[in-house]
């Protein structure tokens, strides 16, 4: 094997340890994948979904407070460009 064929084979080990350790955190065995494959994307689905509704929570909350500052922050370089235009 070449260096660039070993150089994938390692990463496709590090990227499937991932993978596993991942799975296995949610309870997820390599019969149960292959039995119930529907189930699990779904399983697989609906955390991801839950991940996103959690960070969307958090982003929605901090732009409350950050895009009011941001814009007082910057409101002389955004006049500036609209004088400019005149």
């Amino acid at each position: 094997m070449n260096k660039n064929t070993l150089g994938i084979v390692w990463k496709l080990i590090i990227a499937s340890l991932f993978v596993g350790m991942a799975l296995s955190y949610f309870d997820i065995t390599p019969a149960e994948l292959i039995k119930d494959l529907p189930e699990t994307i779904g399983r697989i689905v609906d955390t991801a979904w839950s991940g996103v509704q959690w960070a969307a929570d958090y982003v929605v909350l901090g732009a409350i407070i950050v895009v009011p500052v941001w814009l007082l922050m910057n409101i002389s370089n955004i006049a500036g460009k609209f004088k400019k235009k005149d």
